[in-house]
């Protein structure tokens, strides 16, 4: 047994209508198996990088958000004696 046999990958459907053939080589994969399997590794691969720097874009997005809401509840929680003292 191969450990590629162990992850789950896309149906061959979904491979073929959204690989770029570059990758999906139908003419060489349709009729050869190991190809085949190849391509579809390397269509996994993509897809993990692909997501993989998705994920650190959103976690820096997610940093700053929380850096922006942080100086927002600074802000906010000085504001309550700042008012109390011009009421009075």
């Amino acid at each position: 047994r191969s450990k590629h046999e162990e992850i789950e990958l896309v149906s061959l459907e979904e491979f073929y209508r959204e690989a770029p053939t570059e990758i999906s080589r139908p003419a060489i994969t349709l009729s050869e198996p190991h190809q085949q399997t190849l391509a579809r590794l390397d269509w996994e691969l993509e897809q993990r990088k692909r997501l993989a720097e998705k994920y650190k874009e959103c976690l820096t997005s997610k940093e700053k958000i929380l850096k922006e809401i942080e100086v927002k509840k600074e802000y906010l929680s000085s504001l309550q004696p700042r008012l109390n003292s011009i009421m009075q």
